[in-house]
This record gives C-alpha cells, sequence and structure tokens, in this order.
C-alpha cells in the first residue's frame, strides 16, 4: 500500500515541478539558457556513470550483447554531456534545430493523412489538415524568428505547463470519489514527447531481461490484480523485442474470444519502403497468437487487462462489429498457395511475408478494408494504436485522444499509470514471455489429461 502513497505523491511532485519549470521558463527564457544546457549535461553524465558503474559491477552476470550496450550507452552520454557543456551555445542551436525538425515531422504526416483520406474519399479529412496547419504554426514561429533560442523556450515552456497540469490532474482524479470519477469523459491528454513515450515499452524490456539474468526471476511491479478471480473484459497487448521494428512495438487487442490486431502485413501494396500500404487486419486464438509472438517473433508482451459495463461491452462489440462490416476476406500468399497446390507441394520458406508466417503458426483469419479510415495503412498514425483507440474509445474512457505521431509507448505509459492506480478500468497486468507460455501450455496440458481421465 505504501507504494500507491508514493506513487500518488511523486506525480503530485512532478506535476508542480513541470508546472513550475514550464513558467520559469516562459517567464525568464534567455537567463536560463546556460543553467539548462549545464543541467543537460551534468544529468547525461551522471547517467552514464550509473551504466558504467552498472557494466563494472555485473559485468560477469550479464549476456554479451547486454554488457556491450551497456558500455556503448555510458560513453555515448558522457561524451555526449561533455559535449553539451564545452558548447553550449552550439548545443541550444542543435536542440532548436531538433524541435523544428520533429515538429515538421509532425506536420507532414498530418499532411499525408490529409492526402491519403482525399484519394480514399474518407470523411473527416479536414481535421487533418486543421492538424497539419497546427504544427506548422510552431514551425513558421522557429523559422520566421530565426530558429532564435527564446521562441525554443517559449515553446518547450508551454509544453511543461500542460504536461505538469496533466499529472495533477491525474493526481486530482486518483483522490476523488470513484462516482465522480466514472462520470469523466473522454479527452485530449498531453503525453510525454513521442521520441520519450515511443521506446518506454523497449526499456522496460531491456530492465526484466536485465533483471532475469541477475536474479533468475521475474520482477515484482508496482500495483497489484484487481480482477477477483474473473477474467477481464477486454485486454489491450502491447508487443515489443530488441529487434528492428520490435523496438517500437505493436498494439492489439483481445476482446469476444479473439485478438484483433492491424498492420501494413501485405507486402506486395508497400509504398514508400512500407509507410503507407493495404490495411490488413487479422483475428487469432490468444493462446496460439501469444505463443507465435514470443516464440517466433521473440516478443515480450505487456497485457493490460480492462473492466467493463454491460453498457460499454456493448458499444465495443458494436463497434468491432461495425470495423469488420468495412472488410473482406483476405489470404496471405502462403496460404493461397496451400490451398490451390496442396501444402505438401509448398514451402514455407518460398514465402518471406509476416502474414504467410503468420497463418501457418495460427492460421489466423485475414481481412483487408474495401472503405473507412483504416483502407490505407499509414505508419505514422493510422496504424495498430488507432484501431485499438478506435475500439477502445467507444467505451467513453480517457485512454488516449491521439493528435501527431501514434506509438504504442503512449498507450503503454498511460495504461501503467492506471494499473499503478486503484480504483480504475485497469484491473490486470500480465506479462508474456518464454517462461510463462511454457508454463501455460504444462497447464493447459495437466488440465487435458484431467478430463480425458
Amino acid at each position: 500500500m505504501y507504494k500507491m502513497y508514493l506513487y500518488k505523491a511523486s506525480l503530485l511532485m512532478f506535476g508542480i515541478a513541470m508546472l513550475t519549470l514550464g513558467i520559469v521558463i516562459v517567464s525568464q527564457r534567455e537567463v536560463l539558457i546556460t543553467p539548462l544546457v549545464y543541467f543537460a549535461g551534468w544529468v547525461l553524465i551522471i547517467h552514464g556513470a550509473h551504466n558504467l558503474a552498472g557494466f563494472i559491477a555485473h559485468s560477469g552476470r550479464l549476456g554479451q550483447k547486454r554488457r556491450e550496450a551497456k558500455l556503448i550507452t555510458a560513453i555515448m552520454n558522457i561524451v555526449l554531456g561533455a559535449g553539451i557543456m564545452l558548447l553550449p551555445e552550439l548545443s541550444f542551436t542543435l536542440a532548436t534545430f531538433v524541435l523544428a525538425a520533429y515538429l515538421l515531422f509532425n506536420a507532414a504526416s498530418k499532411l499525408a493523412d490529409f492526402i491519403v483520406a482525399k484519394i480514399d474519399r474518407q470523411p473527416g479529412h479536414i481535421f487533418d489538415l486543421l492538424s497539419f496547419a497546427f504544427y506548422m504554426v510552431f514551425v513558421g514561429l522557429l523559422f520566421g524568428t530565426g530558429l532564435r533560442n527564446d521562441t525554443f523556450l517559449i515553446i518547450s515552456g508551454v509544453y511543461c505547463i500542460l504536461f505538469g497540469a496533466e499529472m495533477i490532474s491525474d493526481f486530482i482524479t486518483l483522490v476523488i470519489p470513484q462516482k465522480v470519477k466514472n462520470s469523466l469523459k473522454r479527452r485530449i491528454r498531453i503525453s510525454p514527447p513521442v521520441y520519450v513515450s515511443t521506446f518506454m515499452p523497449l526499456g522496460t524490456l531491456r530492465y526484466i531481461n536485465e533483471y532475469i539474468s541477475l536474479n533468475d526471476r521475474m520482477p515484482e511491479f508496482t500495483g497489484g490484480d484487481r480482477s477477483d478471480g474473473l477474467p477481464p473484459d477486454i485486454e489491450v497487448m502491447v508487443h515489443v523485442s530488441n529487434n528492428g521494428s520490435g523496438k517500437v512495438g505493436h498494439l492489439d487487442l483481445y476482446f469476444g474470444g479473439e485478438v484483433i490486431s492491424y498492420g501494413n502485413h501485405d507486402h506486395s501494396s508497400h509504398r514508400l519502403f512500407g509507410v503507407f500500404g493495404d490495411g490488413v487486419m487479422f483475428t487469432a486464438e490468444k493462446e496460439t497468437y501469444l505463443d507465435f509472438s514470443v516464440t517466433h517473433d521473440r516478443q515480450i508482451v505487456f497485457s493490460y487487462g480492462l473492466r467493463l459495463t454491460e453498457e460499454q461491452r456493448e458499444a465495443v462489440r458494436t463497434e468491432v462489429e461495425r470495423i469488420k462490416a468495412d472488410t473482406v476476406p483476405w489470404k496471405p500468399p502462403y496460404q493461397t498457395a496451400c490451398e490451390e497446390k496442396g501444402s505438401a507441394n509448398v514451402k514455407l520458406s518460398d514465402h518471406h511475408d509476416y502474414c504467410s508466417e503468420l497463418w501457418n503458426g495460427t492460421h489466423a483469419e485475414f481481412f483487408k478494408f474495401t472503405r473507412g479510415k483504416f483502407k490505407t495503412y499509414s505508419i505514422l498514425s493510422t496504424n495498430c494504436v488507432l484501431l485499438t483507440d478506435e475500439i477502445l474509445g467507444k467505451t467513453g474512457t480517457d485512454i488516449v485522444c491521439i493528435g501527431g505521431i501514434a506509438s504504442p509507448g503512449i498507450y503503454y505509459d498511460y495504461l501503467e499509470r492506471l494499473y499503478m492506480t486503484h480504483k480504475t478500468m485497469v484491473i490486470s497486468k500480465t506479462i508474456y514471455d518464454r517462461k510463462t507460455m511454457r508454463k501455460l501450455k504444462k497447464e493447459r496440458t495437466k488440465q487435458n489429461e484431467r478430463s480425458v481421465s
């Protein structure tokens, strides 16, 4: 219980600190440039020294790749921190360029969404255009003032104020009566920067791997199972791995006895290096799909269970049916070849696409969209996160309302915070890895043996 009080206190203190920092940055601006640069430099140096100490202390107990990663990270942080302190003006100018590039990237993603929606003749594309204009206003401010430091500080200060207010709002939500809390409506949330939230699941994955290598067991997490022995009504599953795009993660749902997932899975439709493509949705049996994810894809899956009211369950069910009504069945190349030539005459090794391997491992059912916003997949917005948000948003909760780049880390961050809080919709958290799946298989085998006998 003390961990919960500690979490509430840290939420309030962090919110106040961010709010105060934002106000100070906006009011002082140029006066803070040198102190902020030196502060950032010292933070990087201290973090690098911490990683270096961990490398020295545990080098004999960590795997080769983990040791190398710790050492490289430590050296990079120390060098970068020292460089920032030695060249403060240049460092701040580079930071301003990074912010401008980030805002321009968001603007480009919304413009691309507008063009795709226009081509697909989707309603509501005007909001993408307005989002593009919103980001371009800030880009214009930065470049229009010659990338001045005070413009960068004003934008950063306003963000800190909004983010701090969000933290304080979450604290208030924790301490008010449940009856009032349930009346809150879905709203736009101020999330951590996407370049931070994107890699939150990966950071947790690496922490778990390091903890297991040192202690030979899964770490304990703050929170607790509040399901009262009953299964959750819906599960949000965050996938993450150490390989390639798996570092960013993937998001899908388990509802109504099936996993519902969406992605850019038809390789023949990929455009612009896979940024766009035909949207493909598939449904699969949960245990088989999880086993495929953790064994074939070498992922860890964080599954958050939510408790819904009957009205919310019906709203989700209706939304799932509405989305499925816009689809038609689609078959991966390997499945098509097996049905035409016979499985004995077809080699899986001749088909290198993900859907073929997934069908072979799970016999999932695949669908393509004939209309609607999910007809065309976009890696920056119309992706697995948006489909999850579209379905879960029908519960009326304040999970996430995304205005910029949609990453699984945004959902992971918020669901983790809800899990750490009592009396919320998130009632359970399960981490699936290879050990967990082996245990589930053993339990399933024992149940089958008992039922036979």
